[in-house]
């Protein structure tokens, strides 16, 4: 593995069993998808797999084939980041693909400069296989081993320093403020959550099928030495930020977050949150607090905040000799249509 995500902190959330098992039961039974193959549940969740019809253009019909626990254009179940393969060389995954039938195989979030990427990529041409960038992504983190908060607050700059932590003797001017973690009260801090989220964004942050996937997904992890806090600041008794955070194998990703907007004038209320986070994480034996990949509403606040950085690239392996042709043309009208640099 990589320095950003190094062994001791593998397999990574998204590639455990219990991921897997929190997808399948909220999202197995949805009618867009259907599973391939014999299922052996125990032996190699990895080579679980699914798959969806698409249409490319109107009148063709191809077939898509992901691993369990990924979201999809049809599926969107919550995001899976660093997939990666777990006791399983690449060659051996690529062939347990094909295995079934499919035009083209769907790999999100895998960490570019791995070995493991590389041996994916390798493998897949090895089997003629057309090897396909559709989109990337940076992953944010803060390193907690060899450093501390008072060196990580002298490193960050100065405006990000003054939100995440010099404004917290002004939130607590405002009045009473406590933090607290209400695991294993999910839905509780769920409904905080969501709050927070219809008056940012308009509609909650976990309904559905995803709310039935995180909070299966939240109950079994615990149940094999995850962590999960569930953070909440009150202000005089009432929420005013929620912040999701989960410890597993000494790595701390922090899911999900929400908070008051417009609190107070000069308090950037999830920010500050954050800071009392991540100076909680460094009391730990974690070596990365993780942002993960995404941006916020209003700027990319984890590239401020963070001390490292890894880039996700998401594959798609195509199969079928029409379809590959199909990418090739499709790929090469965008490039016409590009904005020429000038001379």
């Amino acid at each position: 593995m990589s320095d950003y995500f190094p062994a001791a902190n593998c397999p990574g959330i998204f590639s455990t069993r219990e991921w897997r098992e929190a997808w399948e039961n909220a999202w197995a039974d949805h009618n867009a998808i259907i599973a391939v193959g014999d299922q052996h549940p125990g032996i190699n969740d990895q080579q679980t797999f699914y798959c969806y019809q698409q249409k490319k253009p109107s009148f063709l019909s191809f077939q898509t084939l992901f691993p369990a626990g990924m979201s999809t254009s049809v599926s969107p179940s919550l995001r899976s980041e660093y997939f990666m393969l777990v006791n399983q060389q690449a060659e051996t995954f690529i062939a347990a693909a094909l295995d079934h039938p499919w035009s083209q195989l769907f790999l999100p979030d895998i960490m570019s400069a791995t070995p493991e990427y590389a041996a994916l990529v390798n493998a897949a041409k090895a089997k003629g296989l057309q090897v396909l960038v559709r989109d990337v992504a940076t992953s944010y983190a803060v390193r907690l081993q060899e450093n501390s908060f008072d060196n990580y607050l002298k490193h960050i700059g100065s405006n990000t320093r003054l939100k995440l932590f010099n404004k917290r003797k002004k939130l607590y001017a405002i009045g009473d403020i406590s933090q607290q973690n209400l695991w294993p009260d999910l839905d509780g801090f769920i409904r905080i959550l969501n709050e927070f989220h219809l008056q940012r964004w308009d509609k909650p942050c976990y309904q559905g099928r995803n709310l039935k996937q995180i909070i299966t997904f939240l109950q079994r992890i615990a149940d094999v030495g995850g962590k999960p806090d569930l953070s909440v600041i009150y202000c005089n008794g009432k929420p005013v930020s929620a912040v999701l955070d989960l410890y597993y194998r000494q790595r701390i990703y922090n899911i999900q977050s929400g908070y008051v907007e417009k609190f107070q004038d000069g308090i950037s209320l999830g920010t500050l949150h954050l800071g009392m986070q991540i100076e909680k994480a460094f009391t730990t034996d974690a070596i990365y607090y993780d942002f993960m990949a995404g941006n916020g509403k209003n700027s990319n606040y984890k590239q401020s905040l963070a001390t490292h950085h890894a880039h996700f690239a998401s594959l798609m392996l195509v199969r079928n000799p029409l379809l590959k042709s199909l990418y090739y043309m499709n790929d090469f009208l965008q490039r016409m249509k590009a904005p020429r640099e000038s001379l």
